[in-house]
């Protein structure tokens, strides 16, 4: 199992972004989190913004991992979006044949 972690501008751009995998099968699960404070440099000058995070649960072999992460990408609005793949270390079993099932 791996998570993406990827910051989106508000709660609109995560639903669709999780809706879309979901319906293409890509992931399993998305959960989004409301209230995130970034703080970064752009434009050589530092930045503060309000965000939402979306974590994608999927189960997906290396090559479609890399299909998921071009997918993400393309239907991102930022020139620059954070999209980090997260390794599980440990899953249950339970949870993880459902994860299977709900990818199928």
């Amino acid at each position: 199992m791996v998570l993406l972690y990827i910051p989106c501008p508000d709660k609109k751009v995560a639903q669709n972004i999780a809706k879309t995998l979901l319906e293409e099968k890509l992931i399993g699960c998305a959960n989004i989190i409301p209230g995130m404070e970034s703080m970064y440099w752009w434009d050589g000058k530092i930045e503060t913004s309000s965000e939402y995070i979306l974590i994608l649960k999927t189960l997906a072999t290396p090559d479609a991992q890399e299909i998921l992460r071009k997918r993400v990408l393309e239907l991102h609005p930022y020139e620059v979006p954070c999209v980090m793949t997260l390794d599980v270390l440990g899953i249950n079993e339970s949870y993880k044949r459902w994860l299977e099932s709900s990818m199928k």
